[in-house]
């Protein structure tokens, strides 16, 4: 996905007690991760993952899904443990053999980190931390679901229009569609919507500095986005018939 100049910060700010990860103390790890991506140099300092970075990360996302189901009740009942990356790859299928991420990340959405489903993305990570939602590699229905609406070009696209054009979006814009170079059989050649009716996802993004993270805490940081993004992800879910099935050519969300 593309990177984006980062906003200015929002005004709102979080107590430190508010934020349950330590950002010196996870971004300290991540590094000497990045340094010493080997098993041996992890298992050494396994303690410091599971005691300060592994737990605290998944009591961030915990926080984000109870603040996040006040705007969008698909989130209430999420079970966080889900919503997580590993941090392990799967070397068979990684180009470097790294064993290991170097970022946290998850998606939050209601099947967890099924990315069939629109939601939320939070990617942690020093000097390259960002935040992203809406839809990536939608199903096949659901993808037919979202062309239908703005070849329709009626009330429900237009309310897309005024979710775009609000302020609480700006930060997040442009919208990333990674649109195809031809137009899916069985739609119009010629549309004033084309362009999204050519996408193949429907995804906003920012990318957070870390003094950002570092003066107002990462629980505040991503609710913020979660809260200023949520009537975005709740149209596309609304016009979506998302299902877990995925097709056989099917991607991940991290590359």
């Amino acid at each position: 996905m593309r990177s984006k100049r980062s906003s200015p910060r929002p005004a709102a700010k979080a107590s430190a007690t508010a934020d349950p990860l330590n950002l010196q103390t996870t971004f300290r790890f991540l590094r000497g991760l990045k340094r010493n991506n080997d098993r041996t140099w992890f298992h050494a300092n396994r303690t410091a993952w599971d005691a300060h970075v592994r737990h605290a990360f998944e009591d961030l996302v915990t926080m984000l899904l109870l603040d996040g189901s006040m705007t969008d009740e698909r989130l209430a009942h999420v079970d966080p443990r889900a919503c997580l990356f590993r941090l392990a790859n799967d070397t068979r299928f990684h180009l470097t053999k790294a064993p290991y991420k170097t970022w946290l990340s998850a998606w939050m959405s209601p099947g967890g980190k099924d990315g069939a489903f629109s939601g939320y993305y939070i990617h942690l990570a020093p000097g390259n931390t960002h935040f992203s939602a809406g839809i990536y590699v939608p199903t096949k229905p659901a993808i037919h679901a979202l062309r239908s609406a703005f070849t329709e070009d009626g009330i429900e696209a237009r309310a897309f229009d005024r979710i775009l054009a609000s302020k609480a979006m700006r930060p997040y814009l442009p919208l990333d569609t990674e649109p195809m170079r031809v137009t899916p059989r069985g739609f119009p050649k010629a549309h004033p919507r084309l362009p999204l009716i050519r996408a193949r996802n429907y995804l906003v993004r920012r990318d957070v500095p870390d003094r950002e993270l570092r003066e107002r805490g990462a629980f505040a940081v991503f609710r913020d986005a979660m809260r200023a993004t949520a009537p975005f992800v709740r149209w596309i879910a609304a016009r979506a018939a998302v299902t877990r099935e995925r097709d056989d050519d099917d991607l991940s969300w991290e590359e």
